[in-house]
């Protein structure tokens, strides 16, 4: 690895990967992806439809109470929704086993940060087979 990599709070370097208080060895490492984690949908769906349900329970009661009960709750379940962010997870993969290391929502940060610690266990692989064993 030619140039350390530091931007964000994650640091590859050639000691290893550091990232979220946590150092992982270079030697240790094996491969990196990023996984997208979608927006959860039951919840504000359900509140929605609550909200909704309330209304129109609202209109044939005439109920006042319900009225602003249901379009509160329909407002709600409506903001809960647009307010959730599609994150991704920068996995990688050690001699332990699978760890997570960066949660972003920025997908082109998490694919650079994957792809360089790709090319970073390829050079450390070439140049550990390069050393003459002692």
């Amino acid at each position: 690895m030619d140039t350390p990599f530091n931007e964000r709070g994650v640091t590859l370097s050639r000691a290893g990967l550091s990232a979220s208080g946590q150092m992982i060895p270079l030697r240790e490492l094996r491969a990196a992806r990023v996984v997208k984690i979608e927006r959860k949908k039951p919840l504000p769906v359900g509140l929605a439809v609550i909200g909704v349900v309330a209304l129109g329970a609202g209109i044939a009661t005439g109920a006042g109470a319900a009225l602003v009960l249901g379009v509160m709750i329909a407002v709600v379940g409506y903001l809960s929704w647009i307010t959730q962010d599609v994150i991704y997870q920068l996995m990688v993969s050690t001699s332990d086993g699978e760890r997570e290391v960066l949660i972003t929502k920025d997908q082109e940060f998490a694919d650079r940060v994957a792809a360089l610690v790709g090319e970073a266990v390829a050079k450390h692989a070439q140049t550990a087979a390069a050393r003459p064993q002692a």
